[in-house]
């Protein structure tokens, strides 16, 4: 048996890939291809010009501290979570706020609760469409991609796995997961406990008849969704 978890392994706790591992085989195998894009002059006027800008992942983050800290430094950047915050703390000058709870909604009735309307949100290219009806500038600054290669890579985790539980961190995740899946001779899938941090994941999973696991608080959701995982399989 395996729980396979679709998020990088350093982006997870050392604490739960200790007390996962003790338990099952875990597997780490994130169903992307996160790369940086280059920003068009206009966007870099944008972005240099906002007085606050949006951060909602830690890929994001990572991009941000990397390339694009030097063209704004001063406005305040909102993340959706500490660990986020985390990423960006002792890199970047600029002051830092996070949401109230770890979703988009509540980043964004932060920003409205402030008053704050010059805001540009830094964003990935799956995520556009969540983003579509929020006041705002939107630029992407990373694509999320795939491949055969990794296609492959994956296949072979599900011909030589039993998983018994998976953290699924996107639709986009779990469509690449799910192709893969049904590919192989068998009806395994179907009995997976997919464990998700959002509502949008875990509905779109739960729409194909699978059994979906949601966070049950808004903070620190990836380590209340892993305390859920490890408790069910140290009883199962």
């Amino acid at each position: 048996m395996a729980i396979l978890i679709t998020y990088p392994k350093n982006k997870v706790p050392v604490y739960w890939r200790i007390k996962l591992e003790q338990k099952d085989d875990v597997i780490y195998f994130p169903f992307r291809i996160l790369k940086a894009v280059n920003l068009t002059q206009e966007d870099k006027e944008i972005l240099q010009n906002s007085k606050a800008l949006t951060i909602t992942s830690l890929f994001g983050a990572q991009v941000f501290c990397n390339q694009l800290k030097k063209l704004n430094s001063t406005a305040t950047i909102y993340v959706l979570s500490k660990k986020i915050q985390q990423n960006l703390e002792n890199k970047v000058s600029n002051p830092i706020q996070v949401a109230p709870s770890e979703n988009r909604k509540s980043l964004l009735e932060e920003l409205k609760n402030k008053h704050v309307t010059d805001v540009c949100w830094l964003i990935g290219d799956k995520a556009e469409k969540y983003y579509s009806d929020f006041y705002g500038r939107k630029i992407v600054i990373y694509k999320n991609t795939w491949d055969k290669q990794h296609e492959g890579k994956a296949l072979k985790i599900f011909m030589k796995q039993h998983i018994t539980s998976a953290l699924v961190t996107s639709i986009s995740n779990f469509n690449r997961m799910f192709g893969v899946m049904t590919r192989v001779d068998s009806n395994e899938y179907r009995d997976i406990n997919y464990y998700v941090l959002g509502e949008n994941t875990g509905n779109y999973i739960q729409e194909k008849g699978l059994k979906v696991i949601y966070p049950d608080r808004k903070k620190h959701v990836l380590e209340n969704v892993l305390d859920s995982l490890w408790h069910y399989e140290r009883e199962n």
